[in-house]
């Protein structure tokens, strides 16, 4: 079984999330990834991402878990 070395960095954990979870990725530049369904998510610093859509920051999420569910629940 392949894991994780002790030390990643925060947006390969996110893209690895994401496509665990089923949220497509329309286009990835660094920490930024640009989702399908226009929600934009930010990598800020480990544990902690800035969720926005067309401009507006909705809310900082610091577990990844409730972040995908909520852009689950909101696509």
């Amino acid at each position: 079984m392949e894991t994780l070395p002790p030390t990643y960095p925060e947006a390969d954990f996110v893209a690895y999330a994401f496509a665990h979870m089923g949220i497509a990725v329309a286009k990835r530049e660094g920490r930024i990834f640009e989702l399908a369904n226009g929600f934009v998510v930010e990598v800020e610093s480990k544990d902690l991402y800035r969720l926005s859509h067309e401009g507006w920051v909705i809310s900082p999420f610091d577990d990844i878990e409730k972040l995908c569910t909520f852009i689950e629940r909101n696509s």
